[in-house]
């Protein structure tokens, strides 16, 4: 939870002394060294001086930001989705107000109890709650933070993959139980597929990535949709393993032979493993490899009315986008916040109400920045406007809380 505390990033005293006064006693070639020197010295003692911190601004407000104060660095606590951990953790680490950002990838599922719970500041979940289930917590607003794309992962070395989602829903709950069968050899004609058993591998508990994934699967497969529909709960009786978090998942098919699972892009390319990463049929009839770029594509391509932070987001849907090049399994993550602070949190005081809204804005704008490196899409500014919105809708004691967002925190060099 937060906790107010004092401002950490004071600036440091800069030299008091003055650069040395320049004797021009004659011209020349030594007056022109004497010039050089010291302009040498003066340009070792600024990069110094930026590098101890001397010219930095303090987090209470003045250069850094738009002419407004931020508040006293406090602490800010966040749980929920793995799927966005690896940018959750760059946001935290690069946050450079004075402000410390949590966060605990424990799941999807784990966000949503902890936010209803209100034991964190935020909860983060890929799927978002019905109307039912907002009814049943009042005054909680969601917001999309990123966008990413899931992606089939399989262990066997040396093949690369097409797939569709009506075969992946068919290798997943048992239909198909071998690697050479026809249906997937015929999207894959010069592929030679071993005769072994698939060994489908599943998340554990809630996950987003699971809500995400089986979304696909019903949109694809008559038969998966009515038997098991979409859900962040992987169906129970299904044949394979089970794993935990994006991580897990992405282990464990890379160290089980003949393995098929599915997991955030960020974690199958940086798997250790080295697993193989499918390509998955679009709404053309075009094999996809996912990327920053065709997911990003598939965001803009997607033309619906987005609705507010106070309404529920479960049918809003970015799967199967048109056009050629678009990955199909592309969805966005969602915050969870409380809307009006101060009757959520009976330890909460403007001080953090005023951390935490600081900290959403610059996350869905600055914050983004980071996004391609880490593999997500940037929000489109659509997007955008519609969180920003939201978090404005924000209010302290009846007020709306007071904004302060940061305009650094440093792109990725």
């Amino acid at each position: 939870m937060s906790s107010s505390g004092t401002d950490t990033n004071a600036p440091g005293t800069a030299p008091s002394s003055a650069p040395p006064v320049i004797q021009r006693q004659q011209r020349g070639r030594g007056a022109l060294i004497a010039v050089v020197a010291v302009v040498v010295v003066i340009i070792l003692i600024v990069g110094l001086g930026y590098a101890a911190g001397w010219f930095k601004t303090s987090s209470s407000g003045g250069k850094g930001t738009t002419g407004c104060t931020l508040p006293s660095a406090g602490s800010l606590k966040g749980e929920g989705s793995t799927l966005v951990a690896p940018l959750m953790d760059q946001w935290g680490t690069s946050y450079w107000t004075g402000s410390i950002v949590t966060y605990d990838s424990a799941g999807s599922s784990s966000g949503v109890s902890a936010i209803t719970d209100k034991v964190v500041d935020f909860g983060a979940s890929d799927y978002p709650l019905t109307t039912a289930q907002l009814a049943a917590v009042p005054g909680l607003v969601t917001l999309p933070e990123a966008a990413g794309g899931v992606v089939p992962i399989y262990n066997l070395p040396g093949l690369t993959l097409n797939f569709n989602g009506s075969v992946l829903a068919q290798m997943f709950d048992g239909q198909i139980t071998n690697w050479n069968n026809t249906a997937l050899q015929a999207l894959n004609p010069t592929a030679k597929l071993p005769s072994a058993t698939i060994v489908p591998v599943y998340r554990t508990g809630g996950s987003g990535t699971t809500f995400i994934f089986t979304s696909f699967l019903s949109a694809e497969n008559p038969y998966w949709n009515s038997t098991y529909g979409k859900n962040p709960a992987w169906p129970t009786g299904l044949p394979g393993t089970s794993a935990s978090g994006n991580g897990g998942e992405a282990t464990t098919v890379g160290t089980t032979p003949d393995a098929l699972g599915y997991v955030d892009l960020n974690y199958a390319l940086n798997s250790a493993s080295g697993v193989g990463i499918g390509l998955v049929e679009n709404p053309t009839g075009h094999f996809i490899r996912a990327s920053v770029a065709n997911t990003e594509e598939a965001l803009t391509a997607t033309v619906q009315t987005l609705p507010s932070g106070s309404q529920s987001w479960y049918n809003v849907s970015f799967l199967n986008a048109p056009g050629n090049t678009t990955y199909p399994i592309t969805s966005l993550t969602y915050l969870l916040v409380y809307q009006n602070l101060s009757a959520a949190y009976s330890s909460y005081t403007l001080n953090n109400a005023e951390n935490l809204v600081d900290f959403l804005h610059w996350a869905i704008t600055t914050g983004q920045t980071w996004s391609g490196d880490l593999y997500y899409a940037p929000l489109p500014a659509s997007v955008v406007a519609n969180s920003n919105t939201t978090i404005n809708s924000m209010t302290f004691n009846g007020a709306a809380v007071p904004t302060c967002v940061p305009s650094g925190g440093g792109a990725p060099t």
